[in-house]
């Protein structure tokens, strides 16, 4: 289960690490929590990324992203607190999530497609544009 610290990472002296995205963080946090744990009772294997010692993906930008970040768009999910990329060296993550919409729905939770997320899996709680569970970013 990735923490809220783990979350943030380096970023969390940001000015952009206001409340209002803490609390967004905590419930995304929450849902891709109660995710994991029904992926993991069905053998889904979540690995720590070496790089930051935790599930998180990437260097330093898989979880929250201040606003001057030079990845994702102003306001973007990862910057607003609503998304977070899972480390998925295989795709066991991803590939688990595409066969289950009805699961990823059940806890709240939308994927960016896998063809898109190679060795990461990006979970958000924030509706895309076209409503798909599984969406092309």
């Amino acid at each position: 289960m990735i923490t809220l610290n783990q979350y943030v990472g380096v970023h969390r002296e940001s000015p952009d690490w206001t409340i209002a995205r803490q609390q967004n963080a905590s419930n995304l946090l929450k849902a891709c929590a109660a995710l994991e744990a029904e992926m993991s009772r069905a053998g889904v294997l979540f690995p720590d990324n070496p790089a930051t010692k935790n599930g998180v993906s990437g260097q330093t930008f898989g979880g929250f992203r201040p606003q001057d970040c030079p990845q994702g768009a102003p306001k973007s999910s990862h910057k607003e607190g609503l998304a977070v990329d899972r480390y998925d060296p295989r795709g066991e993550i991803d590939a688990w999530c595409m066969a289950h919409p009805d699961r990823l729905a059940f806890h709240g939770i939308f994927i960016e497609h896998s063809s898109k997320t190679p060795g990461w899996s990006h979970w958000t709680i924030k509706s895309p544009a076209s409503g798909n569970r599984i969406f092309m970013p």
